[in-house]
């Protein structure tokens, strides 16, 4: 139905068009193109009917004539039909304009009265405000001068309770309430102390004296917190206590008035009481949480650069501006240091995360969402990357600022802070290596490597896999960012840091981590391709294979074998790139691979001949079809790959399953075993291994190596091993459902 519609819709459309469209293309034709077709265009103002019938019946003979008569009168028909429906159309569409008008009539009528009834209610809600505005409109002023009254009598009964909520606050040590308190009630105290509220004036002072004494007590005590000293500071501050500065040269005016021969026991007691100032203004610098702020530092050295003039003024001799630029620098020195150290924890905390079993050793798979390794990876990519470029740009604030006398520790503070970025690299380098030059890494705590703080922890694969792939992050992303912000934002320093140690240099930083990679990845490999080896080496030592029953099954070590992989194989791709797919080809003159297998070990051979000379001739049609076979390269150059991490983890696996196979001896049946379990492998590994080729060719060694071993190598006819084989994927695929349900 919705098709009829909308093909009637467009046929009315194309002869509207049409219609309106004809006199226009024509009278945009060209002259000469219209005298030619006038004969022909029926539908033009020059038609002439005569000549064209004329013409029509000179060049057409009766039949033609009779063809184009039927022609004309279905056009005719068309024409009227079309006409037709041309104006049942334009019927339709007056018969709707009219009724939307009605409708809209209709609904404006309605409209109306709605509003007029809206109107009347807005008139009423405003008629019945001004008479509530007229009414109260005589006490609104009484009102308001009760409201001011009434906040009058609280201010004071404030200032009546204030004694008392002193002594409160002074019991329970709140001396931020206390100040806050005395200094809303100060205005009328000031005001009215000496008449109505004497009494209360005189004790409040009292209170606040005693608070004023134990603030000084907490702000001098060592024994406090740094918040609780700041505090205490914060609020002698806000109560107007004259300054450190302003009483120090109260008490030297005063002390050289009573002592004027005691200005060296003077000295001395200032220089220390300096000293304690600077160590003040320094543990102020490290905060109990979180990392230290640029901001600190800079108010800190604000705080240098006008007090210590002062002090000078007062005691000249005393040299208090070269402790103060010992004291600075001190603080510039375990600010870096601070920052970067803080991102060093964090990744460090990252990396023991990793090595937690749950993350690393779990053999159950893991969906989609659920990686944990890549997870762990992006955090420690975020915060080498987002971490020292924050501490970059806090360290940024003081060279910007320009704080008065800082100039001349500029090419000081940019050598802590290249200095700063190349130690946490090499850090980080160094305990990368640590972990994998034994069998355990040391893990150190929050400060320097000690012998005290050093634990052996057990490293799992996972955590050797994260460290490879992220030290590979390290050279390519981390280090060339971080290299063009020190670039854009510490320019100058020397070409050595403080300490004769080196700068800054990021060709070398790379060349560390890269090498670290490579031996990570290789350490990986070979840790994966141990367990697996260690896992074949039992199931091929363990049985007496001259004893062996012939076989009915794969053994249970391929599915042992092949949960190892599978697990190292999840650990790959979380952390890897897949990587290009290669396949190696071999030359005509061998075949297949399939058919280099089964030429020496599947083909029936008939003839009654003996054991030893059936093994013979074989071993000698195998080692014949070698020296024709392409060569396969197996121990390809490593790549930080899916495909060949664990291509080449197989690759040794395989590699150690034929050696171990050649130090056995078999029977027939034995020999059929290692047959069966290598053509189950040949299927199972192939979806883990860029080129198949590779893996049937190890395989083909082992089994070849059986053969040679074996003192009857007559293999399985091929029916019974395909038997054989798909018995052990029913088994697998009824287990699988089992566990599905």
């Amino acid at each position: 139905m919705a098709e009829d519609i909308e093909s009637k819709t467009k046929r009315v459309r194309d002869l509207l068009s049409s219609f309106y469209a004809d006199e226009d293309e024509h009278a945009q034709s060209s002259p000469t193109l219209t005298r030619r077709d006038t004969l022909q265009a029926i539908n033009t103002k020059d038609f002439d009917a005569d000549r064209y019938m004329t013409s029509l019946v000179r060049r057409t003979n009766l039949d033609g004539l009779l063809q184009k008569d039927v022609e004309m009168a279905a056009e005719i028909k068309n024409l009227d039909s079309d006409m037709q429906m041309l104006v049942y159309e334009n019927y339709n569409k007056f018969i709707s304009a009219t009724d939307t008008i009605r409708r809209m009539k209709e609904n404006i009528g309605g409209m109306e009265s709605n509003v007029e009834r809206l109107l009347e209610k807005v008139t009423a809600v405003r008629t019945k405000s001004d008479g509530v505005n007229a009414s109260l409109f005589e006490r609104r002023e009484r009102i308001e001068e009760l409201n001011g009254t009434r906040g009058l009598l609280r201010k004071v009964q404030f200032v009546f309770d204030l004694p008392v909520r002193l002594r409160k606050c002074l019991k329970a040590e709140v001396y931020a309430d206390a100040v806050n308190s005395y200094k809303g009630a100060l205005p009328i105290l000031k005001a009215y102390g000496n008449t109505s509220f004497q009494k209360c004036k005189q004790e409040s002072d009292e209170m606040i004296e005693k608070v004023t004494r134990q603030l000084q007590s907490r702000a001098v005590l060592s024994t406090e917190t740094v918040e609780n000293r700041a505090e205490a500071v914060r609020l002698l501050q806000e109560l107007n206590y004259p300054d450190f500065f302003t009483d120090f040269r109260q008490s030297a005016s005063a002390f050289r008035g009573i002592f004027p021969t005691g200005e060296k026991k003077f000295t001395m007691a200032a220089t220390k009481l300096f000293n304690d100032y600077l160590a003040s203004i320094q543990k102020s610098l490290v905060p109990e949480n979180g990392d230290p702020s640029a901001k600190g530092l800079i108010t800190v050295l604000k705080i240098l650069s006008t007090d210590v003039p002062q002090m000078d003024g007062v005691l000249p001799d005393a040299d208090f501006s070269e402790l103060a630029l010992q004291a600075a620098e001190a603080a510039l020195r375990q600010h870096v240091a601070k920052r970067f150290k803080g991102v060093c924890d964090k990744l460090l905390g990252i990396i023991i995360v990793a090595n937690n079993s749950k993350f690393s050793e779990s053999v159950e798979p893991c969906s989609d969402t659920e990686k944990p390794l890549e997870s762990l990876l992006l955090n420690a990519e975020d915060i080498i990357l987002q971490g020292s470029l924050d501490v970059l740009r806090d360290l940024k604030e003081l060279v910007d600022d320009r704080v008065k006398d800082t100039t001349k520790w500029h090419s000081l503070y940019v050598e802590l802070v290249q200095g700063g970025v190349q130690d946490l690299f090499v850090t980080l380098n160094t305990h990368f290596l640590d972990m994998f030059c034994s069998t355990g890494y040391e893990n150190p705590k929050q400060d320097k490597f000690t012998e005290e703080n050093k634990r052996k922890i057990a490293v799992s694969t996972g955590t050797i896999l994260l460290l490879a792939r992220f030290s590979m992050y390290v050279e390519k992303v981390a280090v060339p960012k971080i290299t063009e912000e020190i670039a854009r934002s510490f320019v100058g320093g020397g070409a050595r840091g403080p300490e004769d140690r080196p700068a800054f240099i990021p060709t070398e930083i790379c060349r560390l981590f890269r090498a670290t990679g490579e031996r990570l990845i290789e350490h990986y490999i070979s840790m994966q391709s141990k367990r697996l080896s260690t896992l074949i080496k039992k199931s091929v030592t363990t049985p007496n294979w001259l004893k062996y029953k012939e076989p009915r099954e794969v053994r249970m070590f391929v599915d042992l074998l092949l949960q190892e992989v599978g697990t190292m194989s999840r650990e790959v791709k979380q952390l890897l790139d897949p990587g290009t797919v290669r396949t190696h080809g071999r030359s005509d003159s061998t075949g297949s691979a399939g058919s280099s297998r089964s030429n020496p070990l599947r083909e029936e051979r008939s003839g009654r001949t003996s054991v030893s000379q059936r093994a013979r001739s074989r071993l000698l049609e195998r080692d014949i079809a070698k020296l024709f076979k392409q060569k396969i390269e197996i121990f390809t150059k490593l790549e930080f790959t899916q495909t060949s991490v664990i291509s080449t983890v197989i690759k040794l696996c395989l590699k150690s399953f034929q050696e171990y196979v050649r130090l056995e001896t078999f029977s027939r049946s034995g020999f059929q075993q290692i047959q069966v379990d290598t053509q189950y492998l040949r299927e199972a590994l192939r979806d883990f291994v860029y080129d198949e080729a590779i893996v049937h060719f190890l395989l083909d060694e082992v089994c070849s190596s059986a053969a040679e071993r074996c003192l009857d190598p007559t293999p399985f006819e091929s029916a019974v091993l395909d038997k054989l084989i798909q018995a052990k994927k029913a088994k697998i695929a009824e287990s699988s459902a089992t566990q599905a349900f």
